[in-house]
């Protein structure tokens, strides 16, 4: 069988690792170069407590997606070489006023009635975990199974592991349209024009997975989601646990870098870094942090989330295509579902029933009208 992949971000090369080593023959085909998307941009959270605000279908999947996580990330190190800093330092949540308070203490409730590990803090304890933390907070959750890793090597992590495994990636090979044969897929048309055959198609186009031509009777709206980060030049050990707040984040890598965020915008594919952007995010790590402003900045960066109407994840066969398979649309949460994807994927094109229930992530949502849109909330 020969799988061929549109999309080398970290989805894609997730799928294609899987694939590879299940001995499916694999062809990645990304329109610019592996990994430096999406992928690149993002701040690494594997953190399914801090990601979900709400009980319900997304909130499973983010816990399916972390423990699928935890069982491969010992193997992908080994069979990649790179450590992925996969850390263990948990996230703190942490309120300024009453109304933020009630609404941590009303995630403590339903993520515990879910089986969620979560401790309510006064500010006394919390300053414990993180010293740093203004004195201002009032209250503080801490998530203590939640995690993060250093994002563009996990994203090189999942390339090596599948070219070892005899994945072909190609870079610079845009993807103009699946072929077709009495309604189902044969190949991918480039855009050179060049034909690639195949027995299956995985759109893992990220932001750009709307674009591919043959689909649109499927009717998915992928568009992206502009995020900014900001990153300073801190010792190794200042900051501990990720720390969130209603207004930004900010998290840490072990050379001491601080990464904080985010802001949501609609900037339709422009990846630009804006003054606006960059004093909201500033505004809301140093009300967490107020060091952060004597700390020296280092640099600053922009990448698109690949969003849906109805903010979920797009994983399965395509009703309208046959030989297609989606693993797009993830949202802010590519990273944390990366190993959990590439799973699924393999188990469908394998033939074997995925350990999770795809129904609620059925490309076929969206001719059905069971997708409603939704803005993300903080919007700008």
């Amino acid at each position: 069988m020969k799988a061929l992949v549109i999309g080398g971000g970290i989805i894609g090369s997730s799928v294609a690792w899987r694939l590879a080593s299940d001995g499916v023959q694999v062809c990645v085909f990304e329109r610019g170069r592996l990994g430096l998307e999406a992928s690149w941009a993002a701040a690494g959270l594997i953190s399914p407590q801090a990601e979900a605000h709400e009980p319900g279908v997304f909130f499973d999947l983010a816990l399916a997606g972390k423990k699928c996580f935890d069982a491969i990330v010992e193997r992908l190190t080994a069979e990649s070489g790179v450590d992925p800093e996969y850390d263990r330092h948990g996230v703190l949540c942490v309120a300024f006023d009453d109304a933020a308070r009630a609404e941590l203490q009303s995630r403590a409730r339903w993520q515990r009635a879910a089986g969620g590990d979560v401790e309510e803090l006064s500010p006394r304890q919390a300053f414990k975990l993180a010293p740093v933390l203004s004195e201002k907070i009032i209250f503080a959750l801490h998530m203590p199974d939640n995690r993060r890793v250093e994002n563009r090597k996990l994203t090189l992590a999942y390339i090596n592991a599948a070219t070892y495994a005899g994945a072909d990636f190609r870079e610079g090979a845009r993807v103009d349209s699946i072929t077709t044969t009495a309604g189902r897929a044969t190949g991918l048309r480039l855009a050179d024009g060049s034909l690639e055959t195949g027995d299956v198609i995985i759109n893992a186009a990220g932001s750009w997975a709307g674009d591919i031509r043959g689909l649109e009777d499927d009717r998915i709206r992928f568009y992206p989601v502009r995020g900014q980060i900001l990153s300073f030049d801190a010792r190794p050990g200042l900051v501990v646990p990720s720390l969130f707040s209603g207004g930004g984040i900010l998290v840490p890598r072990r050379d001491g870098r601080l990464l904080a965020g985010s802001v949501f915008e609609d900037a339709g594919f422009n990846k630009s870094v804006t003054l606006d952007g960059m004093e909201r995010i500033l505004r809301a790590v140093r009300a967490m942090v107020p060091s952060i402003a004597s700390i020296p900045f280092r640099e600053a960066w922009a990448g698109l989330r690949p969003a849906t109407d109805d903010l979920l994840p797009v994983l399965g066969p395509s009703p309208t295509v046959a030989g297609v398979l989606y693993a797009a649309g993830h949202y802010r949460s590519g990273i944390l579902l990366s190993a959990l994807t590439g799973e699924v994927i393999a188990d469908l094109v394998k033939g074997r029933m995925p350990a999770i229930d795809l129904a609620p992530f059925s490309p076929a949502r969206f001719r059905d009208g069971a997708a409603h849109r939704i803005k993300p909330a903080d919007m700008i």
